[in-house]
């Protein structure tokens, strides 16, 4: 089990940025369902009369920008520190030394 655990951890370090584009479409995908329901809620409350709470909607997609804004935080992090890395620390056209920044991580 700790095998797959490290082996998780690597390819989610190696592949961080798949990562955060795969939970931003989640969390997208997400508010789009909460829009279509407060949408139909919305209709259905106009036509048939129906007594759908529209406030849940307006909390429920607080909540998901929310998370949305956490994880644009963390992504601009990670993206400054590789940036910055690849600018200052490597030369012109060269990758950034991927073990020089696993080393880092783990201190």
């Amino acid at each position: 089990m700790k095998n797959r655990i490290v082996a998780f951890a690597n390819w989610a370090q190696a592949n961080w940025l798949v990562l955060i584009v795969f939970m931003v479409v989640v969390m997208l995908l997400f508010v789009c369902m909460v829009m279509f329901s407060w949408l139909y809620g919305y209709w259905s409350n106009a036509l048939c009369g129906t007594k759908f709470e529209l406030n849940s909607c307006w909390t429920g997609i607080g909540a998901v920008i929310s998370g949305l804004g956490g994880i644009t935080a963390l992504a601009k992090a990670a993206w400054t520190k590789y940036n910055t890395d690849s600018q200052f620390n490597t030369n012109q056209g060269e990758l950034p030394n991927i073990n020089n920044l696993k080393s880092e991580v783990m201190r």
